[in-house]
């Protein structure tokens, strides 16, 4: 995931959010009934595509499934206790990794991202939120 790209959704992951045994968590919204629609369309970019758009490509060529799709990968890293490595790691890591997508790879703990794609989706479809 382009760090650039990520801004905003990582800003906007505790929009809505709830505390639970002292930590806090991200609530859905929205924006995930429009890449559920996008999912079933088979109109998402590949995280590899979406890592390596340009600000510019991701804020206007089709910002809110790029939004989602971004929104909503940190959230699953968050639900699993990822995302503060994730985020440590892709700025530690930025000269060689500047897209972030190989430490994705790395803090998953996943060799096949194309595979990992499928099961993010499958996850993201089971979201229900009011």
């Amino acid at each position: 995931m382009r760090p650039r790209a990520a801004d905003r959704p990582f800003a906007q992951i505790f929009w809505r959010s709830r505390a639970s045994n002292g930590r806090w968590s991200a609530a859905g919204t929205r924006s995930a009934e429009s890449l559920q629609a996008a999912i079933r369309r088979g109109s998402l970019p590949t995280f590899r595509q979406l890592a390596s758009t340009t600000s510019y490509q991701f804020y206007e060529q089709d910002p809110g499934t790029n939004y989602a799709q971004s929104r909503y990968l940190l959230y699953y890293l968050q639900e699993r206790g990822l995302l503060v490595r994730f985020v440590r790691e892709v700025r530690r890591h930025h000269r060689e990794d500047p897209s972030g997508y190989v430490t994705l790879a790395r803090v998953l703990g996943e060799r096949d991202l194309t595979a990992f794609e499928q099961r993010w989706k499958a996850y993201v479809l089971t979201l229900k939120f009011p």
